[in-house]
């Protein structure tokens, strides 16, 4: 279920199904519409920007830890958060626009999963231009950006109104990728 939900495919635009208030008693699953980070970028940011820059005295004992591991991969992996939060305050500072990083499927061969969104499916908002020619100068990105299916809880149909269980086959059905 999980290799399927990967293999998701980014839209070109929006259908109507996937936009809240289409279908009475139905909430799609959130929608994120903006470009892939690779990997190679957020390792870069966070050896050029934050690791350099933490302050190690005030980490806890386990965050210092984490924070001199030797494998490399693995102190990344631990201030992956704050990676994330420096880079989208750059990103916003760039563009001039509200930028959110978010995890999502449809990032294919990529460990990390995160985007850069500009908005979502719930927000309603349309994205000027030169906002989206910002940020797609910033990530080094090529085309328009995409629409992503949010990874995990958010990514799911709800039809009761309060928050359900993540249900990977029930959101394959939905998104007709099952039988």
């Amino acid at each position: 279920e999980e290799k399927v939900l990967e293999g998701f495919v980014p839209l070109d635009d929006i259908p109507g199904y996937l936009c809240p208030g289409q279908i009475p008693g139905r909430s799609p699953p959130t929608m994120y519409y903006g470009y892939p980070v690779p990997a190679t970028l957020l390792e870069k940011h966070w050896n050029e920007e934050v690791r350099s820059y933490l302050d190690t005295q005030k980490l806890t004992k386990e965050a210092l830890e984490d924070f001199q591991n030797p494998d490399p991969h693995k102190a990344f992996e631990a201030f992956l958060g704050a990676v994330l939060l420096d880079l989208a305050d750059e990103l916003c500072e760039e563009t001039g626009w509200g930028i959110q990083m978010n995890k999502v499927y449809g990032i294919p061969g990529d460990p990390y999963h995160w985007m850069a969104s500009l908005c979502g499916n719930y927000s309603g908002t349309d994205v000027p231009e030169p906002h989206i020619k910002r940020l797609r100068e910033a990530l080094g990105a090529e085309g328009p950006p995409m629409w992503y299916l949010a990874y995990g809880d958010d990514g799911q149909w709800d039809t009761k109104g309060s928050f359900m269980p993540f249900d990977p086959e029930r959101l394959i059905r939905a998104l007709g990728y099952g039988n």
